[in-house]
């Protein structure tokens, strides 16, 4: 089966969700814009500024989210071929949500975590390109929304490399979370002396 397929972009119009996927349809939403809007009026020298050595800046945070956001995507395809394939589909008692895992969503309760390399970010890069960047990766994983209808989601899983495992609903509520986390690191940087604020 291709992606095409598993991806039906005849099922995407919200009022075609079963309840629990228009909630997290537009939950993931409220989180793009609320990262969008907090670099819309960056600056490429805000972009590039760091708060201290070894430190990302906020344009190093935008990549990476870019990049998680591209491996979230290709998690979630994979797991709606498998379940496709092997014909995972729920039943009447399947479970359609699970609550957001606050280890992603916040900073304080998780600590700071090694990232693995294919998500550690490149300095200096285009702030515009990172912005279109973001709404592009965003897009992808959320397009994979109505491919999970009628699929056993919590059945569906697979490891994240930080060591526990997300069911196929989770993989995409992540991406979310994660941008929700990285809101409040941007902002964190906004917020700290030196930070070069455009006057105005």
């Amino acid at each position: 089966m291709t992606g095409s397929q598993d991806l039906d972009p005849g099922r995407d119009a919200p009022g075609n969700l079963e309840p629990e996927l228009e909630e997290l349809r537009a939950r993931l939403a409220a989180d793009l814009d609320a990262l969008a809007a907090a670099v819309a009026p960056m600056s490429q020298a805000e972009a590039d500024w760091t708060p201290a050595p070894e430190r990302w800046s906020a344009g190093e945070v935008l990549h990476h989210v870019v990049l998680a956001n591209r491996t979230f995507a290709i998690v979630a395809r994979k797991l709606i071929h498998q379940g496709r394939r092997d014909g995972r589909m729920a039943g009447p008692q399947s479970r359609r949500s699970w609550p957001r895992m606050r280890a992603i969503a916040e900073i304080g309760a998780s600590g700071p975590v090694k990232n693995p390399d294919r998500v550690t970010p490149a300095h200096g890069l285009p702030i515009d390109a990172l912005r279109r960047e973001l709404v592009e990766s965003h897009a992808v994983v959320a397009a994979a929304i109505p491919a999970l209808a009628g699929l056993d989601l919590g059945a569906l899983r697979f490891p994240h490399p930080l060591g526990f495992e997300l069911n196929l609903y989770q993989w995409i509520d992540i991406a979310g979370a994660h941008e929700r986390r990285h809101l409040a690191q941007i902002q964190a940087i906004a917020a700290s002396p030196g930070f070069p604020r455009a006057p105005g």
